[in-house]
């Protein structure tokens, strides 16, 4: 029979345990936090400023307003208007446009208007063409074309994506369990007795794994070019450049949780909430990054995933040149920088403890 006084008190002792288990409170608390918060803001079908740009041959009153009205609303953002029909493709390149509208000179006379939007994203193109037919009462006559990816294959838009989650695994997670396994098992220890030196244990034990990720980067060279047809001979330096810097970013980002946690339980669970659900669902990868709060848009955008689908979809969809990836070559780079130098300092104090 049972007795509410034992079950109370076996309860008690449970709370108890789960209060001083630093990860037991962990998972209780942060869990379901980030997950809602996460999932909250990914999981929105609304645009937020999408921009778009015109180049209007016809200059249409008619079409101005309805350019001001499309404007006013939260979910697009005029950019401005292109002079020529050449600064199309430009402009998606250096405006970070999502569609640009051009206007023909017969519009008023029934001409349809001409919506190119970016096909190596095509979740964001998809969105924008519904949002244009449903913001319209009576439907413009749009036609619409698409850039880089004119035959919408769907595995290039998932390729970038893809190749992200295989580098986090390879990259940060083997090796923080690397790096938690030599100091659960005591073996840390006896690298006190050789000279090497912090640093050099550190880049001893990320370089195979940076080998391993540049080999991925290679196999997914290959695969795109001879089962996606996917060239990408004026982008392979940079290709590769941001393979490495990605891979380094993340490597430094498991280390850093390494560096933080007790055992292996622990850091698979921080690589999981810090790393891989963050990189997954912030990167665009499954979401159009348009469709989350504007607070969460900062911190989403420097994100390693969201860097290195953007960066992907440049050197070998749009063939931008290194000096048009920069901004993600830089972050990527610092972000590396500085959780090595955290790690750094962290590993000093506890590495070689048991």
């Amino acid at each position: 029979m049972l007795k509410l006084k034992r079950i109370i008190h076996i309860a008690g002792k449970e709370f108890i345990s789960i209060y001083r288990d630093k990860l037991s409170m962990t998972i209780l608390i942060l869990l379901p936090l980030i997950i809602v918060g996460i999932l909250g803001n990914v999981l929105r079908f609304e645009l937020n400023d999408v921009k778009f740009a015109v180049f209007d041959k016809s200059g249409s009153s008619l079409f101005i307003s309805l350019i001001q009205e499309l404007d006013k609303t939260k979910e697009f953002s005029f950019n401005g208007n292109l002079n020529h029909q050449n600064e199309i493709i430009p402009a998606f390149i250096s405006e970070d446009l999502k569609f640009v509208l051009f206007v023909p000179e017969n519009f008023e006379r029934g001409g349809e208007v001409n919506v190119f939007l970016n096909g190596s994203d095509l979740l964001m193109s998809e969105a924008v063409m519904q949002r244009l037919s449903a913001h319209f009462a009576e439907p413009l006559p749009f036609e619409y074309s698409f850039i880089y990816n004119e035959e919408l294959k769907s595995e290039i838009e998932i390729l970038p994506g893809l190749v992200m989650i295989a580098l986090i695994i390879v990259a940060s997670i083997m090796l923080s369990m690397s790096v938690n396994r030599e100091r659960e098992r005591g073996t840390a220890r006896l690298l006190i007795i050789t000279p090497a030196g912090m640093n050099e244990i550190i880049a001893g034990k990320s370089i195979p794994y940076l080998i391993v990720s540049i080999v991925h980067g290679f196999s997914v060279y290959l695969l795109s070019l001879f089962m996606f047809g996917i060239e990408i001979n004026q982008g392979v330096f940079n290709f590769f450049l941001l393979t490495v810097l990605f891979s380094v970013a993340t490597m430094m980002t498991g280390l850093f949780i390494a560096a933080l946690v007790k055992n292996e339980l622990e850091l698979l669970i921080g690589c999981w909430l810090f790393i891989f659900i963050p990189n997954v669902f912030f990167s665009g990868f499954i979401f159009p990054l348009q469709s989350m709060e504007s607070i969460i848009t900062p911190v989403a955008s420097i994100m390693p995933g969201r860097l290195f689908i953007e960066g992907y979809k440049g050197v070998v969809f749009r063939l931008t040149s290194i000096d048009v990836n920069a901004k993600y070559f830089i972050i990527l780079a610092f972000q590396s920088l500085f959780f090595y130098a955290v790690s750094v300092y962290l590993l000093k104090r506890n590495f070689f403890r048991k």
